[in-house]
């Protein structure tokens, strides 16, 4: 399918734009681990590899983890794993990750609201969420070319979401792509934060401890 994947790459901002929001949104400070659900090529784990010290990509997929262990391996990428698993139920420690990612994922299921719970879970206090999708479309045929379950989110839909699984966003951001079609995807892009680490440091300095 490399000639569909070719043409749907075409209808949205280039990636290194999407990536470069990525970087600008997630910042240059390093932290301790990353996991990438739906990694798929296991790209995340590369573009951000000089940020973490222990990454894990989830794919459910064996043939797409087979790539990204061959990806990850030519880049010589050392401190990144891949595994089989399942989005909704993770085989992995709960709170155990201070950056998750779902990049171009939640619009293959028909139910994302429980994978960002999922998701969430991993995260420990103030670790942060971000999920890149599309924006709402009508492009049908992606449901039949690409097995699309999902028409793209509005910044609404996916907020609530994030809301309900105890996270707080902080920014959402659209990519809108240059060229002046009507038929063009938008990219958006999701941050949250799990607000504990902050609402524990908030009662401390009500209390007056240190």
């Amino acid at each position: 399918n490399a000639e569909d994947w070719n043409e749907l790459r075409k209808m949205h901002v280039p990636e290194d734009q999407v990536e470069a929001e990525i970087l600008r949104l997630l910042g240059r400070n390093p932290f301790n681990a990353l996991l990438d659900l739906g990694t798929g090529t296991g790209r995340l784990l590369e573009l951000l590899s000089d940020l973490y010290r222990r990454g894990i990509g989830v794919d459910a997929s064996r043939d797409m983890l087979s790539i990204a262990r061959a990806q990850l391996d030519d880049a010589g990428i050392l401190h990144a794993s891949v595994r089989q698993g399942d989005i909704f139920n993770l085989p992995l420690e709960r709170e155990g990750f201070d950056v998750v990612t779902i990049h171009q994922v939640l619009h293959f299921l028909h139910d994302p609201a429980p994978a960002i719970i999922e998701a969430a879970r991993m995260l420990a206090p103030g670790g942060r969420l971000l999920i890149v999708d599309f924006a709402p479309h009508v492009h049908e045929e992606l449901r039949t070319n690409h097995a699309h379950a999902r028409l793209g989110f509005a910044h609404e839909t996916v907020g609530e979401w994030l809301t309900q699984a105890g996270l707080a966003v902080e920014a959402i951001v659209d990519l809108p792509s240059k060229e002046p079609k009507p038929d063009t995807l938008t990219v958006t892009l999701w941050l949250a934060r799990d607000p504990r680490l902050l609402i524990a440091n908030s009662e401390t300095s009500s209390t007056g401890t240190a």
